[in-house]
This record gives C-alpha cells, structure tokens and sequence, in this order.
C-alpha cells in the first residue's frame, strides 16, 4: 500500500511537470517571436546587397541616386533595421526572464523527482 507522502510527492511531482511543460511552452512561444524580426532583418540586407550590385552594374547613371530617392530609401532602411534590432531586445529580455522562470519550474521538478525516488527506495 502506498503511503501517504509517497502519495502526496507523486501529485506534487505531475503537478512540476504540468509547470515545466507550460514554461517550456511559453518559451518556445517567445522563440517562435523572434523569427519576425530576423525574417526582416534578412529581407533589408538582401535589399541593400540587391542595391549595391543595381548601383554596380548600372553605367553611372542611377535615376534613383539623382533623384534623391536613394537617400530617402538609405535613411528608411536604416530606420527599419534600428526598429527590428529594438524588437529582438525587448524580445531577448522576455526571453531572459522565461529562462529564469523554466529553469525554476525545472528544479522544482527535478527536486520532486529526486524526493520520490529516495522515498520510493526506503520503503
């Protein structure tokens, strides 16, 4: 018959690894958020290297650059990379903080674990 500690240290324990399941989830989720703005950081240097071999192979005469637009499409650029950088911090931060929290739910978990097993072997 199963004691009544050992019973209470196995629902303990399902209940950490519910906890470590929805933690992991959350981080996971957080990495899946970054993907948008590495997805635009990749589009803005493919649109720059595009760019610069447009300027290369033209003859030296760029309607782009004469007009000004060039100018206008650089300062932009620039703009939307500083953004998509400002948004993989804020998402590195609350990646971070998950981190700290998965961690936490998995040593909840692995001391439960841990406690079981000692239990389960003394009786």
């Amino acid at each position: 018959m199963m004691s009544k500690d050992l019973k209470k240290l196995r629902s303990l324990k399902e209940i950490a690894e519910l906890s470590l399941t929805a933690e992991l989830a959350k981080l996971a989720a957080i990495k899946r958020e970054e993907e948008g703005p590495k997805a635009r950081l990749r589009e803005i240097d493919m649109a720059r290297a595009q760019r610069v071999q447009h300027v290369g192979a033209s003859d030296g005469f760029d309607m782009a650059s004469l007009m000004g637009a060039d100018t206008a499409w650089h300062r932009w650029v620039e703009k939307e990379k500083r953004q998509a950088l400002r948004d993989l911090a804020q998402i590195a931060e609350r990646r971070e903080t998950q981190l700290g929290q998965t961690r936490k739910a998995f040593g909840k978990k692995d001391a439960l674990d841990r406690l079981t097993e000692r239990h389960t072997g003394k009786m």
